[in-house]
């Protein structure tokens, strides 16, 4: 090879990383622009934000999945009061966003959603003592009529003020006799609720699978709870990505839509979805999650 060439050939080279430079940095600090900042809220187990099980909360676990098959996109997270979560996930200021939303007409106006799923659970569940089931005659898991068993047994039914669980249900805590229901407000209501039904001041408390299981484990030393599902509910419930309506989170929507169908391909994604339910009714979403659409709109 001649001196000339070899010359020529360094030049070319140093050419070519001058002009390919520029295009380099821009192409990374277009990756580095796709932030994606996810509101975590201190609401256990879709967040556990300390304690033995740090991490390992539902919702956050679904996050962690995303991140895997999002390798492009920056994640940053903010931590909200519950009852802060929606209104700043709507505000325009800002650019979050959130897992495991339920579809409503008037979030819609303030938030997008994604077409596809990011979590999928039972429907809400009645939490009760093992020795009631027993003077019932129902067993662990049973399903049952919540407004039959009001109304045959005259139970006092407990709830978190101000949650709505789905019209069906609504309309039946709305029957209930005010001397039949408690409704507790304030932060942390089902923890309260679950010491009372401990204490047999209530003998049903409203709420979903995973609440009430994650509740037992921490109250419940002496496994004296268990739970009944609800044959007034659907079945199961959908929640979706939710992120504030701007343009930097259109993109955003676009792109998790793509990377939560591919975790939900994934026995992780199964696994998470089951970690926090009891052994009685894992087999009832199982079957849920092999047999049917998880993209499917809500009924």
């Amino acid at each position: 090879m001649s001196l000339l060439h070899l010359d020529l050939s360094e030049q070319s080279g140093k050419l070519m990383l001058r002009i390919c430079i520029p295009f380099i940095l821009l192409w990374s600090s277009g990756i580095s622009a796709k932030t994606i900042t996810w509101i975590y809220i201190d609401f256990a187990p879709y967040y556990i934000l300390e304690g033995a099980k740090k991490g390992l909360g539902r919702d956050e676990r679904v996050i962690s999945l995303l991140k895997r098959v999002m390798p492009t996109y920056k994640f940053e997270f903010v931590t909200l009061p519950a009852s802060r979560a929606i209104h700043e996930l709507s505000s325009p200021n800002n650019a979050y966003c959130m897992v495991s939303l339920f579809k409503t007409a008037k979030r819609a106006k303030h938030i997008s959603y994604t077409l596809e799923s990011s979590t999928i659970g039972l429907s809400p569940s009645i939490a009760v003592r093992r020795h009631t089931l027993k003077r019932l005659g129902l067993e662990p898991g049973q399903q049952v009529s919540i407004r039959d068993l009001m109304s045959r047994h005259q139970l006092m039914l407990g709830v978190s003020a101000n949650r709505s669980f789905g019209t069906t249900l609504d309309n039946i805590i709305n029957s209930v006799s005010s001397d039949l229901l408690v409704s507790r407000p304030g932060k942390d209501p089902l923890i309260g609720l679950t010491g009372m039904l401990l204490k047999n001041r209530v003998d049903l408390v409203l709420g979903y699978p995973s609440e009430h299981y994650h509740l037992k484990q921490l109250l419940d030393d002496n496994y004296r709870l268990t739970q009944l599902t609800i044959k007034e509910t659907q079945g199961i419930s959908r929640g979706y990505v939710g992120c504030t309506k701007t343009p930097k989170t259109k993109l955003a929507i676009a792109d998790l839509n793509i990377a939560l169908k591919a975790i939900k391909s994934q026995r992780r994604f199964s696994d998470t979805m089951l970690y926090w339910l009891p052994t009685e009714l894992q087999p009832t979403l199982t079957s849920k999650l092999t047999h049917i659409d998880l993209t499917a709109p809500e009924g």
